[in-house]
């Protein structure tokens, strides 16, 4: 269930920070502040759901990674943003890595 909550969290995070940008970036058009508001509102729900049920620990870790490679994927695939180095997507892969580490790490 944390992989679900810490997803959700994710996924509503990237929406947050999506339409804050828009947000920014449209001379202020209040309906993309809306919606960031309310992402943001959802990451708390998600995370309070999340830490009802593992660990702050493993909570934050899976979350942070989620968001660096999810929210890199969103700005690569659909905002059109890239990195500079090869480094940098090197980063993203260990980022996998490291999450895949930590949540197999938990049922062992």
């Amino acid at each position: 269930m944390t992989l679900l909550n810490v997803l959700a969290m994710t996924l509503a995070e990237i929406f947050g920070n999506a339409n804050l940008k828009h947000f920014a970036g449209d001379a202020g058009h209040h309906g993309h502040l809306l919606g960031g508001c309310m992402g943001y509102a959802c990451v708390m729900y998600f995370l309070i759901q999340s830490f009802a049920t593992t660990s702050m620990l493993v909570t934050t870790f899976l979350w942070e990674g989620m968001i660096a490679v999810l929210g890199s994927a969103y700005a690569v695939f659909v905002i059109g943003e890239r990195f500079t180095s090869w480094i940098q997507y090197a980063g993203v892969a260990l980022m996998i890595l490291a999450m895949w580490m930590i949540h197999s790490g938990q049922h062992k």
